[in-house]
């Protein structure tokens, strides 16, 4: 078998290897190849080297084995793409490179094109995905239960973290055309930097666009929070938007007329959770309480006078849930017991 052959675009200099586009035409391609070949693609004059080689492979025969049925199938999924039209050409369009030339609108399209046959006429392994089949982008969903976390890296190689009870999910082809999450509850992302695609974060009806940062994103009960810790970001929410330095938040809640506001926030406070720890300043036992349920996946049933509202500040650093309750309970004058996923707080004045 002859060395595989380079496809070579003289204006840029690039030479890319016919097996790293079969790779990508298959979605098979890793980060960085993937990355590579997206950015050939996009020089001009690239997919006129592609139909040249093609177009080379046709006069040296190494396609008669390519089933015709096949060659006319995939051309008319192309032609009517490109065009629009009703009434397609067969088999004599085929073998014609002047239409090839004539058609270079629809370039991608033809990519895929020429490189399924290079695949086949080349390698002869078995079949592969059709062209309809390589564009239809399935939705991935990554969830979390209660006391569990996520760390994940993405195709693109950003890493984030998920708070337990949260889900996210993506496309398929993540990092080819955009780069867009969505999140229900709460996660920490660290960004790829990539100007050319923004990394974008739904969280209900906020969007935070980014290029390349670092904060922490929590969507629960109608409330948005958007915390920046490096980089810098942009919350939106309809025609209001906001710009964020690291250090601010954005709060959004269904409730609040005011729509989007800008505040400070503690970045120990907000992002304790994917470094396992729990902190909280003046909060509500309310709030500390929902945050254990979620942290140790329990629920915790309260008798007698136990004042909710009271505000507590405290760290804990990777603790039992049974060393933390120790230390609240004295604070907050109350007895607990353990039973299973049920915690019972019975306050000492009963």
């Amino acid at each position: 078998m002859n060395r595989s052959p380079h496809v070579y675009c003289e204006k840029e200099k690039i030479k890319l290897n016919e097996e790293k586009l079969i790779r990508f035409l298959n979605n098979q391609s890793p980060p960085e190849e993937k990355k590579e070949v997206m950015k050939w693609l996009g020089k001009p004059g690239s997919e006129r080297e592609i139909v040249e080689k093609l177009h080379d492979r046709w006069k040296s025969g190494v396609f008669q084995k390519v089933d015709n049925e096949k060659k006319i199938g995939l051309l008319e999924r192309i032609h009517s793409k490109a065009l629009g039209q009703e009434k397609k050409q067969k088999s004599s369009i085929l073998l014609s490179p002047v239409w090839l030339w004539g058609r270079s609108a629809a370039a991608f399209l033809l990519v895929g094109f020429c490189l399924y046959f290079l695949y086949e006429g080349m390698f002869s392994q078995n079949k592969v995905e059709s062209l309809a089949e390589y564009t239809e982008a399935k939705i991935i969903e990554k969830k979390t239960k209660a006391g569990e976390k996520l760390r994940l890296t993405l195709p693109d190689q950003t890493k984030v973290v998920v708070n337990s009870l949260s889900t996210i999910s993506f496309s398929s082809d993540f990092g080819n055309a955009n780069r867009e999450i969505y999140l229900e509850g709460e996660a920490f992302f660290d960004i790829e930097p990539d100007k050319d695609r923004p990394f974008k974060v739904h969280t209900g009806s906020v969007l935070t666009t980014a290029t390349g940062t670092a904060f922490n994103a929590f969507s629960r009960d109608q409330t948005v929070k958007i915390a920046l810790t490096e980089g810098s970001v942009i919350v939106s929410h309809a025609t209001d938007e906001v710009a964020l330095s690291p250090g601010e938040m954005a709060n959004y809640h269904q409730n609040n007329p005011k729509g989007l506001i800008a505040s400070k926030f503690n970045p120990d406070d907000v992002t304790a959770w994917k470094e396992g720890r729990i902190s909280y300043k003046n909060k509500k036992f309310s709030e500390i309480l929902r945050i254990l349920e979620d942290w140790y996946g329990v629920e915790f049933v309260i008798q007698g006078s136990i004042n909710k509202n009271r505000t507590v500040s405290g760290v804990f650093n990777n603790e039992s849930l049974e060393d933390i309750l120790t230390g609240l309970s004295f604070t907050m004058d109350f007895e607990y017991k353990l039973d299973g996923k049920k915690v019972n707080l019975k306050s000492r004045s009963l």
